[in-house]
């Protein structure tokens, strides 16, 4: 058939030619389209690889994150160059992720070694703790969850404190002649004291990380039958360590228990132990060098500060020796010296 019949029929029968007209129309522009665009299924990040977003569903959204593009000048794009810690601003393509980072690291700053502590207990089980802030220790120590926390994180062992007692009474009844105010600091760190007696020189204390499930106890006293004296004696049921270094102890506690010692009046060079959760006891030797702060300039005068450092050397030589000779026990004390035997062991009464 001619081609002006097809036009004929299509000027005859317009329901006809409406019809296919369209149909042309959507083939066409369907045509030009998806011949244009790009695949929808996938996006690239940076120069890298091509990542589906199907592998990031709804609930996936650190991996949504991760392919997320970030525009070339962004401020992190700027940070990077400086080497500063950038904080971009939110917006529509550059996820807010920077705050998390920042949190993550104030929080790997508060430990100097994650290894050191085991079983933390879960933060939601120490909340109760920060509404004690202002109240005596020796209301709180009697409530059932700060005993329970007592016998968790306290080594069982024997502790001589003018006789021998388990080391978890011992602190226990120093919290009890107490009416020091319980200490909350950052709504996280918790601090008890307490005290040997009325006319007692002796201390102790009981600090928690509230968020990190983190607890450390100690006890300052002068003991008097020969041993080295005065002591200061940290310890945890969450270290089991055979020895420990200040600094691997929390940053925070190791700030805290700065200014306990510098208000209840411990030397700056005192003698210094730790018993771990198997009961043994180590010395927690002097690092600090009194000569220098943290930022390298000069703490106090030459003389002075090289005495110092002397007389921890000498104190801490002093521990280890005095320790050596009574086993390692929890509750040493100069009588177990006295009292060795023709093997050279110590006996433990």
């Amino acid at each position: 058939m001619p081609i002006h019949r097809y036009a004929k029929v299509l000027l005859l029968a317009p329901p006809i030619g409406s019809a296919l007209i369209g149909l042309v129309g959507l083939v066409v522009g369907m045509v030009l389209v998806f011949g244009r665009s790009k695949p929808e299924d996938q996006v690239r990040v940076g120069a890298g690889q091509p990542v589906s977003l199907a592998e990031s569903g709804p609930g996936d959204l650190p991996a949504t994150l991760r392919t997320s593009p970030v525009p070339r000048n962004s401020v992190m794009a700027t940070g990077a160059v400086s080497g500063r810690n950038p904080q971009p601003r939110r917006t529509s393509t550059t996820p807010q992720v920077p705050t998390v980072g920042r949190k993550r690291e104030t929080l790997r700053g508060v430990h100097s070694d994650h290894g050191t502590f085991q079983k933390p207990i879960g933060g939601d089980r120490l909340g109760f703790l920060t509404d004690y802030a202002g109240r005596s220790a020796n209301e709180v120590v009697h409530e059932p969850g700060v005993r329970n926390l007592v016998d968790t994180v306290v080594p069982y062992a024997p502790f001589h404190l003018g006789l021998d007692m388990p080391l978890p009474r011992a602190i226990e009844s120093m919290l009890s002649l107490s009416s020091a105010p319980v200490a909350v600091r950052d709504d996280r760190y918790v601090m008890l004291t307490g005290t040997r007696g009325p006319n007692g020189r002796g201390r102790a204390f009981l600090w928690i990380d509230a968020h990190d499930g983190l607890v450390l106890g100690g006890i300052f006293f002068y003991p008097s039958n020969g041993e080295p004296t005065p002591t200061l004696t940290i310890f945890s049921r969450q270290v089991n360590r055979p020895s420990v270094r200040m600094s691997q102890l929390p940053l925070a506690f190791v700030q805290d228990l700065s200014e306990w010692a510098a208000a209840v009046g411990v030397p700056p060079v005192t003698t210094r132990y730790f018993i771990n959760a198997s009961g043994e006891k180590t010395v927690l030797a002097h690092e600090e060098d009194f000569c220098k702060r943290a930022d390298g300039t000069a703490a106090l005068q030459p003389d002075v500060c090289k005495r110092m450092n002397a007389e921890a050397a000498h104190i801490d030589a002093e521990a280890s020796h005095f320790l050596s000779q009574t086993n390692y026990a929890s509750n040493a004390t100069m009588r177990m010296v006295a009292a060795k035997s023709g093997t050279g062991e110590a006996v433990v009464p």
